[in-house]
């Protein structure tokens, strides 16, 4: 199965890239599906949203999958190049030219990095200089400041003419050590990380508590007041059938989260039909209902993606790389809180 080249030269890579392609391409479907989404609105809020999130989903997944595609693959490199030193430095132990070092190399299985050394090794076989072609490697591994340093280590003594063999026998012993102390790292971050997968689980439990809560103090979903519908600061008046609703008349702060609850199916199916100004939407509360189910909601999505980029940022050093995270943390949040929450008070 062909991988998607993710490490390239644009001035010598005719076109765009098939990243590039992809991503464009995804984003070009999911607006198409953004506006079909809006067409259907009108008629039915429930299928035009979903329409609309299946087109925010077509157009972002492909980017967040693509990113840690490209993460994933940098780091398998970055963990091959120090075994990859050591054998080009025993190569030229033995007596081998650079380019004789880089065809031995070629046959020893470095993973990702193998399409790398390939590289060089032809660029080598064509004449082009030993510091050009590892200026134009390191620019293609721009994305890993550690192979960036190595390589800058490497050419600063080629240039100097230093002794270029025990020169990468230093840089392969370091680069060792270095992968070392990342895997230790790698051990402690994967325990934050786990750390912040157990918060946010209680996060989603204090956010369903919560709202539980609030329907029992303000009767949401219920004919009764609830338990605080007895003063008027809260209610606005002496009954639920006439407790002001935040999904009313010009009420414009409010207007996104009722729409919301709409295509989330937080209010019964009929109210989608009939809006919350109807006596019966009223004396259940069903605007308040759907304003609190949609805000709280609205919370765990923000909650998740941020965490998500936060592990991404500890564990990778970029946020894009949280996309894996932010993939496990919004739809198991999703899952319970419609689950548990949206169907409660009908």
């Amino acid at each position: 199965m062909s991988q998607i080249e993710f490490f390239t030269e644009e001035e010598y890579e005719p076109g765009r890239s098939t990243e590039e392609k992809v991503v464009i391409g995804s984003a070009i479907v999911g607006a198409v599906f953004g506006l079909l989404g809006l067409a259907l609105y009108g008629s039915s809020p429930q299928l035009g949203g979903s329409v609309i999130i299946l087109g925010l989903l077509i157009g972002v997944l492909p980017y967040g999958l693509l990113s840690f595609l490209k993460n994933r693959a940098l780091k398998e490199m970055e963990d091959q190049f120090p075994s990859f030193l050591k054998d080009l430095a025993e190569s030229k132990k033995g007596g081998m030219t650079i380019i004789q070092a880089f065809d031995s190399a070629k046959e020893t299985d470095y993973g990702r990095l193998n399409g790398e050394v390939e590289k060089i090794h032809n660029q080598l076989s064509w004449g082009v200089p030993f510091p050009k072609v590892m200026e134009r490697f390191s620019k293609r591994m721009s994305d890993s400041s550690v192979i960036q340093e190595l390589v800058s280590i490497l050419l600063q003594s080629f240039k100097s003419g230093g002794n270029i063999t025990k020169t990468i026998e230093s840089i392969a012993d370091d680069a060792t050590k270095l992968k070392e102390t990342i895997q230790k790292k790698n051990s402690m971050v994967k325990q934050q990380i786990a750390i912040m997968y157990i918060i946010y689980l209680l996060f989603i439990g204090i956010t369903i508590g919560l709202y539980f809560m609030m329907g029992q103090l303000m009767g949401l979903g219920s004919p009764g007041e609830g338990a605080l519908g007895g003063l008027d600061f809260i209610s606005g008046g002496e009954g639920g059938s006439t407790t002001p609703s935040f999904c009313g008349p010009n009420l414009d702060f409010s207007a996104p989260m009722c729409e919301s609850a709409k295509v989330f199916g937080f209010v019964p199916e009929n109210i989608t039909e009939t809006g919350f100004q109807t006596e019966y939407s009223q004396r259940y509360g069903y605007g308040n209902m759907a304003y609190y189910k949609s805000l709280l909601f609205l919370m765990l999505m923000i909650q998740g993606a941020c965490t998500g980029a936060v592990a991404g940022q500890i564990s990778s050093g970029t946020p894009s790389a949280g996309v894996k995270h932010a993939l496990i943390m919004l739809p198991a949040a999703f899952a319970i809180f419609v689950t548990i929450v949206g169907g409660a008070g009908f």
